[in-house]
């Protein structure tokens, strides 16, 4: 339903600009366009009426209009992106020249064949839609005005009746949750507190709520579970609380007005001790009503909320004081156990021989309680115990949630979540449906590629990348994919949970949103392509890839992406003569010819691998519409001049050895650059200035070359959207050439410099008010420079390496009171120096993990005391202990100091000890400090390895 309703909304706004003088239309041909948007929006406000219908209530007939009311839309907008495309075509020949007016004349007889086309196109739209229309009229029923009655059971109503001895891996979690609702002292025990469980669908939530609550509801006056589900009852809610909480002296409370039920239940729990368990909150519309009926009677009362929606969490603890449970998925090992204890007689141990088939399928589960139970009840359904049994099982997997009854509950579970996204979000999730399993997506790839694909609307003062990142932090928070952060803290990537990644292609079959082709095998010819994910495989034979023969019509495909081998069958460019999106995410090997690449006007993104030839590129400046060209193998030639044509580019991604040509400063839409090696493309570096809407920008050569330094800094004056800055190289420069009136990039967020040795600090990073993540090296560090620092208001995340060179950095540093850095998560503090630092009372407030290097030689004046008692919030703290020119015993002494600090600290901090330098130690009976052992090629490899792999992720950007 919704998948329709996405296609209406890109087609819409298409046909209001068709109607506009520019396109000069016959006055029949614009009033066809008039009768086909007036169809469309009424089209529109039908399936919004539908999608508000019960489900029970959308009969087989609904589907199949909505279907076709889909493909059409898909067609007329193909239709109009043709004509589009044709009538904007400019003319590319000199002013006042023959050859500009002969293509004057081919152009004007060009547009007018384009008009005709899209008035006979329009002619056949119109006949289809009729023909829609007409099928749904003829064969309606009369309305029935008795709905069935809902008989299916609560997906979730099996976990409140578990048999105790069931249960696996949940001792842990109970212990944990108990702790988290008992724990406080005094007045601060007495207070009503809220733990907030939250998980993916599935995860045991509602078993562990349940678990927690029968164990201790007697230490309480008063007790009440209820489930809230996707779309509450609140006045049955309420009415269920008021029971329960009074022993059932009021049965027939269903009467009650909402007011009355609240007023009742808070008299109740006046003066009562009591614990709720409200689970599976959905929204917190559903929260803020029933929060009502809770009261704050200083009595130590407790309520656990049970959702998969982080907001809701966030929400309900803000309103209540309140923590937060993060249920992690079952361990390997607990997995088996419960694998076992479903499918195995009570004695009997699993068979060697499926040890490696149960590993697998275990891996698949991904520790979630309710898929290992449901895929345990395939098996043990399974006549016999093999090794070929259960491979058929779990070859099965990924169709399994649409053809087997035993895993509806599973389905229905996992639907739930999927019902319960908003319109916008449900095409965004199924496109996950082209990427395999286990397939690490990275965020900004799949931003670009729903930007192509037109999922993501502009709205009125919002930018569409923006808006991109919203989507994928709304589908984390939804426990709907599973995110990868970057070492700040921020979401680079996602995968999807090997069960719902089942559901969502499920969903896509039906829907015919994503076809997946996996090696050989034949296509179905009777409906439209609309998206085709290719997946190769090196066992493939030559003749078995030919699997697209010349009757399936693939003339309707808007996206390809292909995986591993598959880029090697993909057939003829000529054969999608509407594609908007081309992915290769494998090493490609030429087999798209330059004239095709240049004829696929439609493409929005383009995305090579592989050692690609210039020639192929040739014809690039013909794609007038593409946004992303991303050549991530290792292309090391000249782009083709003809790419500053690309007035519509916002994303251009290359490796770092590519020269860029004159006029890239014309790409005026550039949002995203990477990777400028200005030794490559210097002449590049005078127009950067010209690319104002720049958001993201990897450059190096500063180091190689300092007369750059001014230009780039002067350039960078007028990048006034840039959000993100990487540089990458291997020397040293300074970026304080500028005079003190000058300022940089105001909304810049984003700062790697850890791949180059900055001179300094630089000064004007005190205007930068929006950087919250900043990792750098420096030769010299001052007092004065950590005061700039920690005067930044939003800085986030901090990795700071004094580099060996930075010999008149001040050895003992102080973060004081004047520079809090108050805003600070995680913070990173190596040196190579004998720099060290104090934390001064009060001082980073939310510092949750802390890593520093700690030199074990003696400092003047002895002891150890750095201040880590006034870091308030800290949790994990990462040292590494400095062994060079230090005796053993002052290696140990200062490993029992940290730990003595850190057990002292009230929150108790993880710690995570090493060394570095073992091999530069002075033996303990050498008592002079003569003889000293040996610095081993390991030691140092494995330390300059350490130091470079928070960095590395920025290199691979780069």
């Amino acid at each position: 339903m919704e998948l329709a309703v996405a296609a209406l909304g890109s087609l819409l706004p298409k046909l209001a600009t068709l109607l506009t003088d520019e396109y000069k239309l016959q006055k029949g041909v614009r009033g066809e366009i008039r009768f086909l948007k007036a169809e469309m929006e009424s089209m529109q406000a039908a399936l919004d009426r539908v999608s508000k219908l019960p489900p029970q209530q959308i009969d087989d007939l609904h589907n199949i209009w909505v279907r076709d009311l889909k493909e059409l839309s898909y067609d007329i907008e193909d239709s109009v992106d043709s004509f589009m495309l044709r009538v904007d075509a400019p003319s590319c020949a000199k002013p006042k020249s023959f050859r500009r007016f002969f293509d004057r004349t081919i152009g004007l007889l060009t547009k007018a064949k384009a008009r005709h086309h899209i008035a006979d196109d329009i002619q056949d739209i119109r006949s289809r839609i009729q023909e829609v229309t007409g099928r749904r009229e003829r064969y309606r029923f009369p309305e029935v005005a008795v709905q069935p009655e809902n008989t299916e059971m609560d997906p979730r109503l099996p976990a409140l009746y578990e048999d105790v001895k069931n249960l696996v891996g949940i001792e842990g979690p109970s212990e944990k949750l108990t702790a988290l609702l008992m724990q406080g002292e005094g007045a601060q025990k007495q207070q009503l507190m809220a733990v907030s469980i939250v998980g993916v669908g599935g995860l045991g939530k509602t078993t562990l709520a349940n678990s927690v609550y029968q164990r201790i509801r007697g230490e309480f006056q008063s007790q009440a579970f209820v489930s809230v589900s996707l779309k509450p009852d609140i006045k049955k809610i309420f009415s269920s609380i008021l029971r329960q909480v009074s022993g059932g002296e009021y049965p027939n409370a269903e009467a009650w007005t909402h007011t009355e039920l609240i007023d009742t239940i808070r008299q109740i729990l006046e003066k009562k001790r009591y614990i709720i368990v409200i689970d599976d909150v959905w929204g917190e519309s559903a929260w803020t009503q029933i929060k009502c009926s809770l009261t704050e009677n200083s009595l130590g009362s407790r309520v656990i909320v049970t959702t998969r929606k982080t907001d809701v969490v966030k929400f309900s603890c803000s309103s209540i004081d309140g923590t937060l449970c993060e249920l992690d998925p079952l361990s390997y090992e607990d997995s088996k156990k419960l694998l076992c204890k479903r499918v195995l007689n009570e004695n009997e141990e699993m068979h060697s021989e499926l040890e490696d088939v149960s590993r697998k399928i275990l891996e698949k589960c991904g520790g979630i309680p309710l898929a290992i139970i449901t895929t345990a009840s395939l098996l043990a359904s399974r006549p016999n115990k093999t090794k070929y049994e259960w491979y058929t099982v779990y070859n099965s997997m990924g169709s399994g949630l649409q053809k087997d009854k035993s895993l509806e509950n599973m389905r229905g579970i996992l639907y739930l979540s999927y019902s319960d996204l908003p319109s916008y979000l449900k095409p965004c999730l199924l496109y996950l449906s082209m990427f395999p399993e286990d397939f690490e997506i990275r965020s900004d790839d799949l931003v670009r590629l729903w930007i192509a694909e037109g999922f993501i609307d502009e709205k009125q003062g919002s930018n569409l990348y923006d808006l991109g990142e919203r989507y994928f932090i709304e589908l984390v928070n939804r426990s709907m994919i599973q995110p990868l952060y970057k070492k700040d803290g921020s979401p680079r990537a996602c995968r999807v949970h090997d069960m719902i990644l089942d559901l969502i292609i499920s969903l896509s079959s039906q829907e015919n949103f994503v076809t997946i082709l996996e090696g050989p095998c034949h296509i179905s010819s009777a409906c439209n392509i609309r998206r085709l994910s290719l997946r190769g495989s090196k066992s493939n034979s030559k003749e078995e890839q030919m699997i697209f023969p010349a009757t399936v019509n693939i003339s309707h495909v808007r996206s390809v992406v292909a995986f591993g081998d598959a880029v090697e069958w993909v057939p003829p460019m000529s054969r999608f003569p509407v594609l908007r999106v081309l992915a290769f995410k494998s090493r490609s090997r030429n087999n798209i010819h330059p004239k095709d690449l240049g004829s696929m006007q439609h493409l929005r993104y383009l995305e090579l691998g592989g050692d690609l030839k210039t020639e192929l590129l040739e014809g690039i400046g013909n794609l007038k519409l593409l946004r992303t060209l991303d050549l991530w193998g290792p292309f090391k030639g000249e782009l083709p001049a003809s790419i500053s044509q690309l007035r519509q580019l916002e994303n251009l991604l290359t490796a770092n050895m590519v020269k860029f040509p004159d006029g890239t400063g014309n790409l005026i839409s550039l949002h995203e650059l990477l990777c400028l090696s200005l030794d490559e493309s210097p002449n590049t570096l005078a127009e950067l200035g010209n690319l104002t809407k720049l958001r993201v920008l990897t450059v190096g050569g500063l180091d190689k070359n300092q007369s750059y330094v001014k230009t780039f800094l002067q350039a960078l004056s007028n990048l006034v959207n840039l959000r993100r800055l990487v540089f990458f190289g291997d020397g040293t420069c300074s970026l304080d050439y500028m005079p003190d009136q000058w300022r940089g990039p105001a909304r810049l967020q984003s700062f790697h410099g850890d791949l180059v040795t900055f001179s300094q600090v630089p000064w004007w990073f005190s205007s930068l008010s929006e950087l919250s993540s900043l990792s750098m090296r420096v030769n010299l560090l001052r007092q004065e420079d950590l005061k700039l620092l920690g005067a930044l208001p939003v800085l986030r995340f901090l990795d700071l390496v004094i580099d060996a060179h930075g010999t008149t950095t001040e050895e003992q540093l102080v973060v004081g009171a004047d520079h809090p850095f108050r805003s600070l998560a995680e913070f990173k503090f190596m040196h190579y120096t004998r720099c060290w630092l104090e934390f001064a009372r009060g001082v980073m407030p939310k510092l949750q993990r802390l890593e520093l290097v700690l030199e074990a030689r003696s400092r003047e004046g002895g002891g150890f005391d750095i201040g880590l008692e006034n870091l308030a919030s800290l949790t994990h703290v990462t040292v590494k202990v400095d062994c060079d020119g230090a005796r053993m015993k002052e290696v140990e002494d200062v490993e029992y100091k940290v730990r003595d600090a850190l057990d002292m600290h009230p929150n108790h901090p993880t710690l995570k000890l090493s060394r570095h330098y073992e091999g530069r130690m002075i033996k303990d009976e050498d008592k002079d400090g003569h003889e000293v052992l040996e610095e081993s090629d390991e030691d140092w490899e494995y330390m300059m390895k350490d130091e470079n792999k928070d960095g590395q992720e920025e290199s691979e950007e780069s």
